[in-house]
C-alpha cells in the first residue's frame, strides 16, 4: 500500500461521502487496496477527521494485550476492534494477534533499533 498523506485521506473521504465514489474507483486512483479504503472511511466516520491528526504512536504492552484479548477472547473481528480503538491501520492489530500466537500467547514489545 502506498503511503497516503493526510490530504489524500481527506480527499478519499470526501469523494466517498460527497461525490458517491466507491472502493474500486478510489482504489485505482490512489493505488490503495479496497479494504484499506473501506477501513479509512469507516475510521473517519466513527472518529471524525481529527483521527487523522493523531501522531505516530507507540502502544504499551497493556494496550496491546487488551486489544488482542478483544479479538481472541471477546470473539470480535479484528477490523471492529481496530476501528473501536482508532488504530491507523487494520493490519496493525492483525500483526499483534499473529505475533502473540507465534510467541506462545505472550505479547512481545520490540525495542527500536535492535
Amino acid at each position: 500500500m502506498s503511503k497516503l498523506t493526510k490530504q489524500d485521506k481527506i480527499h478519499i473521504f470526501e469523494e466517498w461521502t460527497l461525490e458517491d465514489k466507491r472502493g474500486t474507483y478510489l482504489s485505482k486512483k490512489y493505488g490503495v487496496n479496497i479494504a484499506n479504503i473501506n477501513y479509512l472511511v469507516s475510521l473517519i466516520k466513527m472518529h471524525g477527521l481529527s483521527i487523522l491528526d493523531k501522531p505516530y504512536a507507540h502502544y504499551s504492552k497493556e494496550f496491546k494485550e487488551q486489544a488482542i484479548k478483544g479479538v481472541l477472547l471477546g470473539n470480535e473481528a479484528i477490523n471492529a476492534v481496530a476501528l473501536d480503538l482508532g488504530l491507523a491501520s487494520r493490519g496493525m492489530l492483525g500483526n499483534w494477534v499473529r505475533s502473540c500466537k507465534e510467541n506462545g500467547y505472550n505479547v512481545v514489545i520490540k525495542k527500536n533499533g535492535l
